[in-house]
């Protein structure tokens, strides 16, 4: 059986065949970066006086820092849109929303194109069958200064959801059990996900399951593109998995939310690139529409785009989010990365949709971060306590 993750990767790389441990070049079809990674990348192009090849397609968004939240980055802000329009870049500076979120809405993705992008979660395109790699911003000026990436091909594992998630489960929280259960399994491999319960999923949460795998130190994730065949490695029973939950203070600490349902929170966070699509937002409303935030907890909500929030705003989800105690943050990455709005201090218990929670992730560094499903934020905001979705919920 033809592997369709090797097959894509001779195919852009011009070799006959490839497997394990080849070191390919292959043709770039997208280059990502963002505000985080940006200002590196600017000075490595301004030390060696580079250009970005005619060939190179490269988006780059402000999702970190926007508005600008100091000085230093309103400045970055000016310097980068001179250096797009030099190099034709594809620079998205008015609050278009998160990187991963823009690229699924405006750029054509199809299964077996090459991705590079200078941030954690660019496999959150793998939704698409789109094979993405994070890289380095060094890596990533090598890439689009010439067009093409040097890459050692990783083991591939084939996982098979097969079965059907309960309706209280979501596709976090299977992203958290597959990498609970293989967490050491899975690490430098690329990930492919096929079986029933995946090909039920909508876009939204095939997007949510790619952007977290990496977290596992998997090399990349996508989902196999419907009529392919693989052989699967490992299959899970989808009805067998709960909630879940990561612990303080890395996303491999992982058990089930029921074993933390007494944890009282301060902070509640959810949407950017990882749950801030529209299916989100509904939920969310959903919950509280019914329900207000807790009195003890500050409940920030970031949608994924401007598209998703003007959907928002012609659902009515907006004022339901408002009128219930939530506070609505513009489109882009939210207080995730710790570098604007939504900080936290040093005796603040979180529970969020963010996609890393390390000592210091989102402000103190003795701050604890709980990672979640939107589902059980939201009930979590609600209750002011960790709370375990049910069926009934």
């Amino acid at each position: 059986m033809s592997s369709f993750f090797y097959r894509q990767l001779a195919k852009a790389s011009q070799n006959g065949s490839v497997g394990p441990g080849t070191i390919i070049t292959v043709k770039v079809d997208l280059a990502l970066a963002h505000d985080g990674s940006g200002p590196e990348i600017l000075r490595l192009f301004k030390r060696d006086g580079l250009q970005v090849a005619q060939k190179s397609r490269v988006l780059i968004t402000l999702d970190h820092c926007f508005p600008a939240p100091t000085i230093a980055d309103r400045q970055f802000h000016k310097e980068i849109q001179s250096f797009a329009r030099e190099n034709k870049i594809n620079l998205y500076k008015n609050g278009e929303g998160v990187l991963h979120q823009v690229v699924a809405e405006d750029e054509s993705l199809w299964p077996g194109m090459i991705i590079v992008g200078a941030d954690g979660h660019v496999a959150t395109a793998g939704a698409f069958g789109a094979i993405a790699f994070t890289v380095q911003p060094d890596a990533f000026v090598k890439a689009v200064c010439k067009g093409v990436y040097q890459v050692p091909v990783p083991e591939q594992i084939v996982i098979g959801l097969e079965g059907v998630l309960r309706p209280h489960v979501m596709a976090r929280d299977v992203a958290l059990s597959l990498i609970d259960e293989f967490g050491d399994l899975i690490a430098e491999k690329a990930v492919v996900l096929t079986g029933d319960a995946i090909d039920k999923m909508n876009i939204s949460e095939k997007m949510t399951l790619c952007n977290l795998l990496p977290e596992s130190k998997a090399r990349t994730a996508l989902v196999l593109p419907q009529g392919e065949r693989e052989r699967v490695d490992k299959t899970v029973d989808a009805k067998s998995i709960e909630p879940m939950l990561a612990l303080p203070s890395i996303p491999q600490q992982i058990i089930r939310a029921s074993e933390c349902r007494d944890q009282k929170i301060s902070v509640a966070i959810a949407g950017g690139c990882s749950s801030g699509r529209l299916d989100d937002m509904k939920m969310i409303a959903d919950i509280l529409s019914k329900n207000e935030v807790h009195q003890d907890v500050t409940f920030i909500i970031t949608p994924g785009s401007r598209s998703i929030m003007g959907s928002m705003d012609r659902m009515d989800l907006s004022s339901i989010l408002r009128n219930s105690g939530a506070v609505i943050m513009p489109p882009g990455c939210g207080p995730c990365p710790g570098r604007h709005l939504g900080v936290l201090s040093e005796d603040d218990v979180a529970i969020t949709t963010t996609t890393r929670n390390s000592p210091g992730r989102i402000g103190s560094s003795e701050a604890k971060i709980y990672l979640a499903s939107p589902l059980t934020v939201a009930l979590s905001a609600v209750h002011g306590q960790i709370t375990e979705p049910t069926e009934l919920s």
